[in-house]
C-alpha cells in the first residue's frame, strides 16, 4: 500500500465540503504534535489542532486497520464530532482531516520530530512507518471480486442467492466454501478456492471495497445464521458452499456494499448486468381528463420492489435504491397500478393539486393533457437574475406561480406568505387579502377566481439553501455572493449549472466579465506535415498561449481551476477539459506543454482519433490514417506467387496487417498463440519485399528452424546464417549484400554488436521477442541499436509478468511510442488500473494476437513442427569423435546389418544424451534443454503435454529434471502393468493439474485414449513416421475438441537429419504399403546395407 492510498482511506469516506475546510485548516499551519502509534496491524495516528484564535485545542485520533485497508476508528474533541459521532460511524470533521493532511506531510518530507522521554521507543513517525507499510503490502498480490445474484422465489420463502469468485482480471474462480474462505482470513492459513486457485492473505489482498463486501459475508454467517434457522427452518442455510442466501431484509445493506460492481442478477429465470444506483427510481406519469375524472397513468412497465418496504427496486435491468420519500409515496401507487392500470380521481380541486405535489416529488416527468393544464396552475417557476455592483455579486430570486410571482427577501419582508396564495383576484380585493384565513374586507366569495396554488414551500426553501451551498446570504433585498476565490469558481463552474436546471438564469451585462472557460472554448487543428510527422495546434478562448504552461502545471497538480489575469478561470474539472488536457499530455513525450502546438508521428494517429474526436476538426484526415491501421481487410497485398505455401485466412490477414504497417513505417508485435504460424506470415511478408535487407535475431535454438522454413518456403530468398566461429560470421558480414535475409541469435548479435554499427537494414525482426523484456540485459541493448527502418517482434507472450516488459518490446518496434522507462512507470504503472484502458488504446493498432481457440475453423486438427536442436560443445565433440571412429570401423571392416544397427543406436542416444552411454559425463544435452523450455512454457499457458522417447533411460533422466523444477508428471513404460495403465490414463484426463505425461514409444504409443492433451512432444525420431504418428493419435483422436501441437526433436548435422530425411525420400513407400510391414515399425529392416551406410555419409 502506497502513501496514497493510505490517504485516500480516510479522505474517500470525506464529504467534499469538510475535505476543502480541513484542508484550509491545514494549511494555516495550527496542526501540531503529530504522532503515530502500531498497533498490531492496525496505525493510530494523534494530533492537535489549534484553533483560529489559539483559545481551544482540539485533539484528533485516526486508526486504520492496513490488514483489510479501512478506516476503524475516528475522534475529535470538537463540538462538531461530539454532536454527529453518536449518529455517524467514523465521523470525519475538518480536524480530523487536517490531521491526515499534516500526516501525509511529515511522512512525504520524512521529518523527525523529538518524541516525550516517557513515550520514547513507543511511537514511530515518517519513513518508519512507510517502510513497515511497504514491507507489508507491496508484495501481495491483489485480487478481486465479482458477484451473481440471483432472485429465488419458492413457495415457503422468498431470497436472494449470492455467488461469489475470486481472481485476476478475467480469470475468476468460484469459491468452493465461504465458511473456508472467512475461517482462512480469521486464521490467516492458506484456503483451497477453486481450480488450482489457493488463497493466502500473506500474499493476497483485496481492494477497500471489495473488503467490505467480505465484512458482510463474515458477519452476515457469523451473526445471522443461528437467528435466520431458528425463524425459519432448519433446511435453510445463510452460507452453503459458495453460496450465500441473502433475505430481503438485508438485501439494501448488500447491494449498498457492492454499489461499485456491474452485477449479474438472475430475476425470473432471465440474466442481467445491472448496474446498483442510488437514485430515485426515474418513474413518469400521465394526467387526462377520461369522461368527467382524472386518469393518471404509468408506464406498462412497473418497477418491480424486491423488498417488503420497497427498499430496493428492480426497472430497466438495474437494481435501484431510491429516497425514502419516494419509496414511502410511491408504494400505494404501485399497489394499485399493478391491480387496475391506472388510478381515477373525482374532479375535485384539492385533492388534485395535493396529487400534483406528491407526483411532483417523486417524479421528474408528469405529462398533462390540455383539460388538466387549464385546471390546474403551473408548478413554482424560480428565476434568478445575477449582477454586479461595483465587485459585489448578487442575486434576486423571482418565485412564479404560473402567472403570479413573488420575490424572496423583498415580499417576505413585506407580508407573511401562507401556504395557498390565492391568485387572479380583482384589483380592489388583492389589494386587501390578507393570509392565514384572515377575513378581508370587501371580500366577496363570488369574486374568487377558481384557480388556487398551493405553495411549494419546502421546494421554496430548498431554493435558497442551494444559495447558501454557492455562498450566497440574504441580504437587504437581494442574495449577497461572500464566498472567497475557490468558491467563485464553484458558483461559475457548478452553481449556475445547478440554478438553471431548477430555473431561469439571466445575468447583467457586467456580469458576463466572469468568464468560465470549458470544452466550448477549445478548438483544436491537426494538419499533416511530412510523410511520418502531424502537427496539432490549439487554443482556448482567448487565453494567451503564454498561459498554456501554468494552466498544464495546475492541471497535473490536480487543480480544480485556474484563474487567468483577467480574472477569468478556466474549468479543470469538466470532463472534457480534463480529456483535452489529459490528450495533450499523452500526445507529449516528456509531459511539458508550454507552447500551443506539439509535433505527433502519425503512428499516433489511431490514439487521437478515438481520444480527441471532441476537439479536433480535421477528423477526415485522422480517420483515413487509422483505417489503414485497423481495418486490415481494405489495404489489400497480393500474397507473394513465388512462396511456397498456401496462407490460411488468419495467415493472410497477419500477412497484411504486417505490410500495412511496413508501408507506413510502423513496427508492430505479431503476438499468435504459439503454433499459429508466425514464422510463416514472416517469411511470406519478407518474400514480398523485394530487394530489401532484413535481418532475423532469434534464440540459438531456433536459428536453424528458421533457415529451415526459408528454405522450405521461399527458395528465392538468399539466407545468411550468421552463427559459428567469429571468422564465419565476419565473411557472411562482409558479403551482406548478397543476401536477403541475415538470420542471428541474441547472443551472436550481443557479441559482434561492433560490427552492425554501420549497417541500415530494411526490416529488423526479433523471434520470441520476450527475450527484450529486461531493458537492462545486453541482449536487449544490442538489440535495440540495430539501425532499421522497420521492425517487428514475435511473441506469444508479450507480457509475462510485468508491464515493463511490454514496454521494452515496444521500445524496439517503435523508440519513444510509450515514452521512456520512467514516465510509462509514471503514467502506467504507478498511476493505477484506471489508466489501463489507455494503455490498450495506444497499443491495439501494432499489436495483433490470435488464438487458437479463435481460429480454430482456420486450423487443421493437427499442427507439426520440427525443431532443429543444436548439441551442446561437449555433445558435439563426442558425437563427431563416435562418428569417426564408427566410419573408421566400417571402412576396414565388414560388419553386418545387426552391427551396423548397434552403431546407429549408439550415435542415436549421443543425440539425446551422451551420459546414457558415457559413465560420468558432465557436458549436458542440446535436446534436455529445449524439451524442458517447451515443457514449462506449456504447462504455464495451460497445455497438457504428452512427451514420447523410445528409450527409457532418457525419461528417466528427464523425470530427474522435472522433480528439481517441481513439475508434476505421470510416467508409463513396458513395466506398467494393464491396470495401473488405465488408472494413469483416467486419472491423467481429468485431474487438470497434472499437466505431463512421460511415455514409452513403444510401451504406450498404441491403446491408450489421452484426448485431455494438446501438446505432444517426439524427443526423438523413429525410422517410421507411421509409428510416431500411432503416438500422436493417443491425444489426436476423436474426442479431442482442442488443436494437437505437434514437436519432432531433431538434433542439427546428425543421424536424425538423416532420418528424417529418410522418412520424406520413403513418404511414397510409406503411403503405398501402410497395410504392411511398415505397422510393425521395422522400416529400417527394408533398407539395403547400402541405404543404411548412406545414413553415415
Amino acid at each position: 500500500m502506497n502513501l496514497k492510498e493510505l490517504i485516500e482511506i480516510v479522505l474517500i469516506k470525506c464529504p467534499s465540503l469538510i475535505r476543502m475546510e480541513g484542508k484550509k485548516i491545514y494549511k494555516k499551519g495550527v496542526v501540531f504534535d503529530i504522532k503515530s502509534k502500531k498497533i498490531d496491524n492496525s496505525y493510530n495516528i494523534y494530533g492537535k489542532v489549534k484553533d483560529e484564535n489559539n483559545s481551544n485545542d482540539y485533539y484528533t485520533h485516526i486508526r486504520i486497520n492496513m490488514a483489510k485497508g479501512i478506516l476503524e476508528k475516528t475522534k475529535c474533541s470538537c463540538d462538531d464530532f461530539i454532536n454527529n459521532a453518536s449518529y455517524k460511524k467514523e465521523f470525519l470533521c475538518p480536524h480530523i482531516i487536517a490531521t491526515m493532511y499534516k500526516f501525509y506531510d511529515l511522512a512525504v518530507k520524512n521529518l523527525k520530530y523529538k518524541i516525550n522521554k516517557q513515550n520514547k521507543g513507543k511511537y514511530i513517525i515518517g519513513n518508519t512507518i512507510l517502510n513497515e507499510i511497504i514491507k507489508y503490502n507491496n508484495l501481495k498480490e491483489k485480487l478481486n471480486i465479482s458477484i451473481k445474484l440471483n432472485h429465488i422465489n419458492n413457495s415457503d420463502l422468498e431470497y436472494y442467492e449470492a455467488h461469489f469468485k475470486i481472481g485476476k482480471g478475467n480469470i475468476m474462480y468460484s469459491i468452493n466454501s465461504l465458511e473456508d474462505f472467512i475461517q482462512g482470513r480469521i486464521q490467516e492459513s492458506k484456503v483451497f478456492i477453486n481450480n488450482g486457485l489457493v488463497y493466502n492473505p500473506k500474499i493476497h489482498y483485496f481492494s477497500m471495497e471489495d473488503e467490505k463486501i467480505i465484512k458482510f459475508i463474515e458477519e452476515y454467517i457469523s451473526i445471522n445464521k443461528e437467528i435466520l434457522n431458528k425463524q425459519i427452518n432448519l433446511h435453510f442455510k445463510i452460507g452453503d458452499g459458495g453460496k450465500l442466501r441473502i433475505l430481503p431484509s438485508a438485501l439494501e445493506r448488500f447491494l449498498d456494499i457492492i454499489h461499485h460492481k456491474t452485477t449479474k442478477f438472475k430475476y425470473e429465470y432471465i440474466d442481467y448486468n445491472s448496474k446498483i444506483i442510488h437514485k430515485d427510481l426515474p418513474l413518469s406519469f400521465t394526467l387526462k381528463e377520461i369522461d368527467g375524472k382524472f386518469s393518471l397513468t404509468t408506464k406498462k412497465q412497473f418497477p418491480i420492489p424486491l423488498t417488503q418496504k420497497g427498499e430496493v427496486y428492480f426497472y430497466n435491468n438495474n437494481l435501484y435504491i431510491p429516497s425514502k420519500i419516494q419509496r414511502e409515496l410511491y408504494k400505494p401507487f404501485y399497489k394499485y397500478f399493478k391491480k387496475q392500470g391506472n388510478i381515477l380521481f373525482n374532479k375535485d380541486e384539492k385533492p388534485i393539486r395535493e396529487l400534483i405535489i406528491i407526483l411532483n416529488r417523486i417524479s421528474q416527468v408528469i405529462t398533462f393533457d390540455e383539460k388538466v393544464k387549464n385546471f390546474v396552475s403551473n408548478l413554482i417557476v424560480p428565476k434568478f437574475y445575477f449582477y454586479k455592483e461595483s465587485e459585489q455579486i448578487l442575486c434576486r430570486v423571482k418565485l412564479y406561480y404560473g402567472q403570479e410571482y413573488f420575490e424572496l427577501i423583498r415580499d417576505a419582508k413585506n407580508k407573511s406568505l401562507s401556504n395557498f396564495i390565492k391568485i387572479n383576484l380583482p384589483p380592489t380585493i388583492r389589494e386587501n387579502l390578507y393570509i392565514n384565513n384572515i377575513v378581508c374586507e370587501n371580500f366577496k366569495e363570488e369574486d374568487l377566481n377558481d384557480k388556487i396554488i398551493i405553495r411549494d414551500l419546502e421546494k421554496e426553501e430548498k431554493i435558497v439553501m442551494e444559495l447558501g451551498k454557492f455562498k450566497f446570504i440574504k441580504g437587504e433585498n437581494s442574495f449577497l455572493f461572500i464566498g472567497e476565490e475557490n468558491d467563485l469558481y464553484n458558483f461559475l463552474s457548478k452553481g449556475l449549472k445547478k440554478f438553471k436546471n431548477i430555473g431561469e438564469v439571466t445575468f447583467q451585462d457586467s456580469f458576463n466579465s466572469l468568464v468560465l472557460y470549458d470544452l466550448n472554448s477549445i478548438e483544436a487543428h491537426i494538419t499533416e506535415t511530412s510523410e511520418e510527422w502531424l502537427n496539432l495546434s490549439y487554443n482556448i478562448g482567448n487565453i494567451p498561449k503564454k498561459e498554456f504552461k501554468n494552466i498544464f502545471k495546475a492541471f497535473k497538480h490536480n487543480k480544480s481551476f485556474y484563474k487567468i489575469k483577467d480574472n477569468s478561470f478556466i474549468d479543470l474539472e469538466d470532463d472534457e477539459v480534463k480529456n483535452f488536457l489529459n490528450l495533450l499530455d499523452d500526445l507529449s513525450f516528456n509531459g511539458d506543454i508550454s507552447g500551443d502546438s506539439i509535433k505527433i508521428h502519425k503512428n499516433r494517429a489511431y490514439y487521437i482519433q478515438n481520444k480527441g474526436e471532441a476537439f479536433i476538426k480535421e477528423k477526415d484526415l485522422l480517420k483515413n490514417i487509422s483505417n489503414k491501421i485497423i481495418n486490415i481487410n481494405d489495404n489489400y497485398y497480393e500474397v507473394p506467387k513465388n512462396l511456397n505455401a498456401t496462407l490460411r485466412e488468419y495467415q493472410i490477414a497477419g500477412y497484411q496487417w504486417m505490410k500495412t504497417l511496413s508501408n507506413m513505417r510502423f513496427g508492430g508485435i505479431l503476438a499468435d498463440e504459439m503454433g499459429l504460424g508466425k514464422t510463416i506470415q514472416t517469411i511470406s511478408f519478407l518474400l514480398s519485399e523485394n530487394g530489401s535487407k532484413s535481418l532475423i535475431v532469434t534464440p540459438t535454438s531456433l536459428i536453424y528452424n528458421w533457415q529451415d522454413e526459408f528454405q522450405r518456403f521461399a527458395k528465392d530468398l538468399k539466407v545468411g546464417i550468421i552463427h559459428g566461429s567469429k571468422e564465419d560470421r565476419i565473411k557472411i558480414l562482409n558479403n551482406r549484400n548478397e543476401y536477403d535475409v541475415l538470420i542471428t541469435t541474441y547472443g551472436t548479435l550481443r557479441n559482434d554488436f561492433d560490427l552492425y554499427k554501420d549497417i541500415i537494414f530494411d526490416f529488423c525482426i526479433i523471434d520470441e521477442g520476450q527475450n527484450i523484456k529486461n531493458p537492462l540485459a545486453q541482449n536487449t541493448d544490442s538489440v535495440k541499436k540495430i539501425n532499421s527502418k522497420v521492425r517487428f517482434a514475435l511473441t506469444g507472450t508479450p507480457i509475462e509478468n510485468n508491464l515493463m516488459e511490454l514496454w521494452s518490446i515496444f521500445d524496439f518496434i517503435m523508440p519513444g511510442y510509450l515514452y521512456n522507462e520512467e514516465r510509462f512507470q509514471d503514467k502506467f504503472i504507478n498511476a493505477g488500473e484506471e489508466n489501463i484502458d489507455k494503455l490498450k488504446t495506444l497499443i491495439r493498432p501494432f499489436i495483433l494476437r490470435r488464438e487458437k481457440k479463435d481460429v480454430l475453423k482456420d486450423l487443421p486438427n493437427k499442427i507439426e513442427k520440427k525443431f532443429l536442436v543444436e548439441m551442446t560443445m561437449s555433445q558435439n565433440i563426442i558425437y563427431k569423435a563416435y562418428m569417426k571412429s564408427i566410419k573408421d570401423k566400417l571402412k576396414n571392416s565388414k560388419e553386418d546389418k545387426i552391427a551396423i544397427f548397434s552403431y546407429l543406436t549408439k550415435l542415436r542416444q549421443l543425440c539425446l544424451d551422451p551420459s546414457l552411454i558415457i559413465d560420468d559425463y558432465k557436458g549436458g544435452s542440446g535436446k534436455f534443454k529445449i524439451a524442458m523450455e517447451l515443457i514449462r512454457e506449456g504447462v504455464n499457458e495451460g497445455k497438457k503435454i504428452l512427451l514420447f522417447s523410445q528409450f527409457t533411460s532418457v525419461l528417466k533422466n528427464i523425470s530427474k529434471l522435472l522433480e528439481k523444477e517441481d513439475i508434476e508428471y505421470f510416467y508409463l513404460d513396458g513395466a506398467t502393468n494393464a491396470s495401473e495403465r488405465i488408472k494413469l490414463v483416467n486419472e491423467f484426463n481429468k485431474n487438470s493439474n497434472i499437466k505431463l505425461f512421460l511415455i514409452s514409444l513403444k510401451a504406450g504409443g498404441t491403446g491408450l485414449n489421452l484426448t485431455s492433451a494438446n501438446l505432444v512432444i517426439h524427443f526423438d525420431p523413429w525410422w517410421n513416421p507411421a509409428i510416431e504418428d500411432q503416438a500422436t493419435d493417443r491425444a489426436h483422436r476423436i474426442g479431442q475438441k482442442n488443436l494437437v501441437e505437434v514437436i519432432k526433436l531433431v538434433c542439427k548435422e546428425t543421424i536424425e537429419e538423416k532420418i528424417i530425411m529418410l522418412q520424406e525420400d520413403k513418404k511414397e513407400l510409406i503411403n503405398n504399403i501402410m497395410n504392411n510391414d511398415l505397422k510393425s515399425g521395422n522400416l529400417i529392416n527394408t533398407l539395403s546395407k547400402e541405404e543404411i551406410l548412406d545414413l553415415f555419409a
